[in-house]
């Protein structure tokens, strides 16, 4: 049965708790600190054409503006936590929704496409959006307070001034969005062909032909000419659009200063007002430029929500069954061997008795493995299966610290190939893992996939008669070195 994946919507509804409520009650205070701040150099400006300038003006000033920089750096922390709890729940939904999917575990397509999503690339996308997010609100909620107090304080058409920018720079990125998302793809997609031709650079290097190493090297002076042009073109875009968008937005909110000005010439107040605000309003008019360019970036960070969410719930092969050559397989119990011919017959089988061993039999690719896994698909919570695998949590390598990531002297992380941390023989984790199994778990039925790989004769031994403890208390299916046939 084909498994709907959540929407992105679904996914984003995670970000949504108390940590985020708090993040934009702070940043709304920052904000309307901020514009206090503009209202108080207003005000600041009035008294010194009043000739009442006085030293707690300036003092009001900085606490405003102080108070909002607090409020905006506290605001963080709540970002942080908000991030951190939406991919928790990420981790924790995606572990709920596939725990019963065993047949995906030796299905290396979909771990390739899936296990990117799982070791870096959603927990950068949660925060990637958490930024975003936390960013344009900054920009928006500080314009929209800003704008007001200009409007109250000195003149309604400078508010009127700041919404034309934003109605024209919003035209001007819609009008170019589908040029601009070209040449961003461009940009991508050469990058990603100047990367891998460093996948060939070790073989042509090395092997040492100097015709092979003529061609690579031809192929690789073509993709930097191609990556290079392409990044010019795309961050000539970005930053010509950024241009624009500065002298446009200038532009408009320069021609209403004057105007206003102008209309004012005789009342020195407002005109020492305009003044005192003009840093405060060329900053303003950058903002409106970010704010309408950043939903680029947010759109772009949503893009790639989507294929967080497309790959929460992995499809196994439909045909996953078909790949058990039941004709080459026989189950021994006992003293009674029998082949099946479906795993449905080998659930009868394996249901037939509360107890004991059925020792699974067949060549090389004759589907044993697979017959484990399609078994747990089948019996879910209530079977215990042990694959041969070495990335299995247990008790014993958390407390050895097995599991701990290494870093570099500059934080990097080491590559597990490159490193091997000390610790367990294969043989003694296989053995250690088994131990636990046996005196922690309690399932009525286990699938024990080559539980005797990498043993020696002795610990083989040891290793059997905790595999016949198991059997008196529960059904055990295995797939045993000594039994290959």
């Amino acid at each position: 049965m084909t498994r709907q994946p959540i929407t992105r919507l679904e996914f984003a509804s995670q970000l949504l708790c108390p940590s985020l409520y708090i993040m934009i009650i702070l940043m709304v205070g920052e904000a309307l600190l901020a514009a206090a701040t503009t209202y108080l150099i207003i005000k600041a400006g009035r008294d010194v054409a009043d000739d009442e300038f006085l030293v707690t003006d300036l003092l009001w000033i900085l606490a405003a503006q102080s108070a909002s920089y607090v409020s905006g750096a506290i605001s963080w922390v709540f970002a942080e936590r908000a991030g951190f709890r939406c991919y928790s729940r990420y981790m924790l939904r995606f572990a709920r929704d596939n725990r019963n999917e065993s047949k995906l575990l030796y299905d290396k397509a979909a771990r390739e496409q899936a296990e990117p999503f799982l070791t870096g690339t959603t927990f950068n996308n949660v925060f990637n959006l958490m930024y975003e997010i936390e960013a344009q609100l900054k920009l928006l909620l500080g314009l929209v307070f800003n704008v007001i107090v200009l409007g109250v304080e000195i003149d309604v058409r400078l508010s009127l001034a700041y919404g034309v920018v934003f109605a024209l720079l919003l035209m001007l990125q819609w009008s170019l969005r589908g040029r601009v998302a070209h040449l961003y793809l461009e940009n991508q997609r050469q990058n990603n062909r100047l990367v891998a031709q460093g996948y060939t650079a070790w073989d042509n290097v090395f092997a040492g032909n100097h015709y092979n190493l003529r061609l690579w090297i031809a192929g690789f002076k073509t993709r930097v000419r191609d990556c290079l042009r392409a990044q010019i073109n795309a961050i000539m875009a970005r930053e010509g659009l950024s241009a624009a968008g500065g002298i446009t937005g200038l532009t408009v909110v320069f021609t209403a200063l004057a105007y206003v000005a102008i209309h004012n010439a005789e009342d020195a107040a407002t005109l020492v007002a305009l003044a005192a605000t003009l840093p405060r309003q060329i900053e303003m008019t950058t903002n409106v430029h970010e704010l309408v360019s950043g939903w680029n970036d947010v759109i772009a960070v949503w893009t790639r929500v989507g294929d967080v969410v497309d790959n929460m719930r992995p499809i196994a092969d439909p045909r996953f069954n078909q790949r058990i050559k039941f004709d080459r397989l026989l189950l021994r119990s006992g003293d009674h061997a029998k082949v099946c011919h479906s795993v449905e017959e080998a659930m009868r089988l394996v249901y037939a008795e509360p107890t004991g061993r059925i020792t699974v039999r067949g060549g090389n690719g004759s589907g044993k493995s697979t017959l484990l896994a399609a078994l747990k698909a089948e019996i879910k919570n209530r079977a215990y299966y042990w694959p041969t695998t070495d990335r299995l949590a247990f008790e014993f390598v958390a407390a050895a610290q097995l599991d701990e990531p290494e870093f570099d002297e500059d934080g990097e992380l080491l590559q597990h190939a490159a490193v091997k941390r000390p610790g367990f023989s294969s043989g003694e984790r296989q053995l250690k893992s088994l131990q636990e199994i046996v005196a922690h778990t309690d399932a009525p039925i286990y699938l024990l996939d080559e539980w005797d790989a990498n043993l020696d004769q002795t610990n083989r031994a040891t290793a059997d008669a905790l595999v016949d403890a198991l059997a008196r208390r529960a059904r055990v299916v295995e797939i045993s070195h000594r039994d290959r046939a």
